[in-house]
């Protein structure tokens, strides 16, 4: 799974760097680099068009290959 955090300026400032740090840390990995197990990935992406919602994550779910691929984004994210 790759998680893309929203790295523009309204996400920013609703927090979005705070999210993207727990998911590294949680994870155990630096921006863009992937798991030992090969299953999750973090980076960043720019506006995703609502930020209205933010901060925002995208995820991208590959595990179930090219078939199963999935895209979903999750708005007014929080650390908790």
């Amino acid at each position: 799974m790759w998680s893309l955090v929203c790295g523009t300026t309204p996400c920013m400032i609703c927090g979005s760097g705070e999210i993207e740090g727990a998911l590294l840390k949680y994870l155990g990995v630096e921006r863009n680099e992937v798991t030992k197990d090969g299953l999750f990935s973090v980076g960043e992406m720019e506006c995703m068009g609502c930020c209205v919602n933010a901060p925002m994550i995208a995820v991208a779910d590959y595990t179930n290959g090219s078939e199963g691929y999935t895209h979903n984004y999750y708005e007014d994210v929080t650390t908790q």
